[in-house]
């Protein structure tokens, strides 16, 4: 069933990543303006985990949106979806907006595995050994998310480059305001309101900090930054690390 169809109230916009980079944070900012509606829970999973071929059970979880604001969805998981499921995604909904919002990519891998290193080892990040740390980084789930550009020209072969805005972590915590204002500006909603200074410069799922180690580092940097000038070049844009 088309977007447009009126027994189906499918999203305007939809977040697809990165994970660690501070979805969480553009979620909370994206519920307090007064035109936008979020999705509950924010990482609806649909198309990774929970795909059917029919629209209308996607449309479910947005079946309390009004028409008259805009509607959208964060689930970072999006990002490394295979091309059959993007172009599936675009064929239910050729007008969808696009976020992402990404971090420097040794550090968004250091977070991803402060947080799931446990579950993979049994034990605290903090004792893991070398090569453990490398054989957790090389996982596909973890090494592809870190991909910034390979994820963004995946959705671009389906998506026009219009439709996608993307920011940055680093701007988030020294820059918040405008930031959100492009953003807005970006969903067609007023970038005058629903933006609190304060509560903006409030990181969202912080976690004890534990440095990265050197050796890592040196490996994550070796693997993730040779992206870096590709990643400018079609972002049109400095980047804020490498």
């Amino acid at each position: 069933m088309p977007e447009n169809s009126s027994n189906c109230r499918l999203p305007d916009f939809m977040g697809i990543g990165a994970m660690r980079s501070g979805t969480s944070w553009l979620n909370k900012q994206l519920k307090r303006h007064p035109e936008v509606w979020m999705s509950s829970p924010k990482e609806l999973h649909f198309f990774d985990r929970h795909f059917t071929e029919c629209p209308e059970d996607y449309a479910l979880s947005f079946s309390g949106a009004p028409r008259s604001m805009c509607a959208g969805e964060i689930t970072p998981a999006y990002a490394i979806l295979e091309g059959s499921k993007i172009a599936t995604i675009r064929s239910w909904m050729p007008n969808l907006k696009l976020l992402f919002i990404m971090r420097d990519p040794v550090e968004r891998a250091w977070s991803h595995a402060r947080k799931d290193f446990p579950q993979f080892r049994n034990k605290p990040v903090e004792e893991a050994q070398a090569d453990e740390l490398r054989e957790f980084m090389q996982l596909p789930q973890v090494a592809m998310r870190g991909h910034y550009l390979t994820c963004l020209e995946n959705w671009l072969k389906h998506y026009d480059r219009s439709q996608l805005w993307y920011g940055f972590l680093e701007q988030a915590a020294t820059d918040p305001v405008s930031m959100l204002r492009e953003l807005f500006v970006f969903l067609g909603v007023n970038p005058d309101k629903g933006i609190n200074q304060e509560l903006a410069s409030q990181p969202e799922n912080t976690r004890p900090q534990s440095p990265i180690p050197e050796h890592l580092r040196t490996y994550l940097s070796e693997q993730l930054y040779p992206q870096n000038a590709g990643l400018k070049s079609l972002l049109g844009r400095p980047l804020p690390w490498g």
